[in-house]
Formats: C-alpha cells, sequence, structure tokens
C-alpha cells in the first residue's frame, strides 16, 4: 500500500496478480458469478484493493478486464525495469478488450509485441503467435461462414464491418489472405520449444483430438468463435 517503491512491492505486485488469476475462477466456480462480483464489490477488502491497482475495477467481470491487469499496470508503471515486463506487456494486450480478435489495435498491439521480443524466443511470443492465428482464423470464418458464424452477434459485440465487402470476390480475396497469415502463425506456434499446446475447447463443438491449425487446412466450418468468445 506504500508509496515508496521497493523490491518487496515489486514482488508483491506481482504476486497479487497471480493470486488474482488462480483464485478468482474458484470463487465464481464455489459462489456464482453474480454473488461474487457482489460480495467483493460491496467488501471493504475490494476498497482497500482498488487502492492499490489505483480504481481499476469494472463490475463486468472481477480478474479478466480489472485486477488482474491492474496489478501488472500498476507493475510495469512503477517498476519499468522489472523482469516481468516482458510478461505483463503480454497480457496487457487484452486490458479492456470485451471480445479479442477482430479490432485493428489489439492485431497491431501483437505484432508491434512479436516484433519487440521475437528475438528472445519467450513462451510469450510463441502465445502472440497463437492469438494471432486464432484472430485472423476468426475473420476468415466469419466471412467464409457468414451464416454459420451468426452474423448477427457480430453486432451485438461492436463489430463494424472492417472486414466484409459488397464485393464477393473482393471478400472471397480477404477471407483467402486471412487464412494464409493464421496457417502461418499456427506454424510458428506449433515449433514452439515451451511445450506450449493449442489447448482451446474445440470438443466442446465437436472436434475431437483436432487443432485450429487442422481444422483450418481443411476448412472446417469452424473458427468465428475466437472472436465472438475470445481466443
Amino acid at each position: 500500500m506504500s508509496e515508496e517503491k521497493n523490491e518487496a512491492q515489486e514482488e508483491a505486485l506481482w504476486l497479487a496478480h497471480q493470486l488474482a488469476k488462480k483464485c478468482v475462477p474458484v470463487m465464481q466456480e464455489e459462489y456464482g458469478y453474480s454473488e461474487t462480483l457482489w460480495k467483493v464489490k460491496t467488501s471493504e477488502k475490494t476498497r482497500r484493493l482498488n487502492q492499490m491497482v489505483k480504481g481499476q475495477f469494472w463490475d463486468f467481470a472481477m480478474y479478466y478486464y480489472d485486477y488482474g491487469y491492474g496489478f501488472l499496470q500498476r507493475l510495469i508503471d512503477e517498476y519499468p525495469n522489472t523482469s516481468k515486463r516482458p510478461i505483463a506487456e503480454y497480457y496487457l494486450i487484452q486490458k479492456g478488450a470485451v471480445v479479442l480478435g477482430y479490432d485493428a489495435e489489439t492485431i497491431q498491439a501483437y505484432h508491434a509485441y512479436i516484433e519487440k521480443y521475437e528475438k528472445t524466443g519467450r513462451a510469450e511470443v510463441y502465445m502472440a503467435y497463437l492469438d494471432l492465428a486464432h484472430i485472423y482464423h476468426g475473420i476468415w470464418a466469419a466471412l467464409t461462414f457468414p451464416k454459420e458464424s451468426s452474423a448477427g452477434m457480430w453486432a451485438g459485440f461492436g463489430y463494424d464491418g472492417d472486414y466484409s465487402s459488397e464485393d464477393p470476390e473482393q471478400e472471397k480475396a480477404t477471407a483467402a489472405a486471412h487464412k494464409t497469415e493464421a496457417l502461418k502463425y499456427y506454424a510458428r506456434f506449433h515449433i514452439n520449444p515451451h511445450g506450449l499446446l493449442d489447448n482451446s475447447d474445440y470438443a466442446f463443438y465437436g472436434f475431437n483430438d483436432e487443432t485450429g491449425y487442422e481444422l483450418l487446412k481443411k476448412n472446417a466450418i469452424f473458427g468465428w468463435q475466437f472472436i465472438l468468445y475470445g481466443c
């Protein structure tokens, strides 16, 4: 809580991020989403936590859009040379994104992150590859299967049609370009030396023992879920 910078506080901010990431899903499972939010919002501990993360608490979600990001943002704001900075910068790409995927700023942020850290070979770089693959896969699917992809739902999430076109041939070309990008980043991800797996819940959608890479290569009617529900 102190304004005085020190190694203990730097470590505490990182540990607080880790704790929020691990504990909040457990709390939500035990108490239910709405009740958990209410209990947290009305507690004295919430007031103190908000002081630590400088008020970055949003009722919509407890970890993904506020405390977890709040701790990380304060960490790199106050300790710009922290060894955790590359990790924090990766996760902060998603800060505030209700639906991760289709906006140009998010895509640009991933590319900037990769350009900055690619030569380090960090695990987060390969995670960024997978996120980009999912984003491009999602755009391809939404353009290729507009009926199946529940296009109306896109509008509900703020999709403004940046990638669609009234010219069918142009739309096909745009879809093909996004497919090429998706396959490129899937390929980069799958040679990662960190043992990272494409562990999205494909089985939930009826695709067992397959990866996004395999589904895209065979043009499976799948992928817009990455944009609607996140990568």
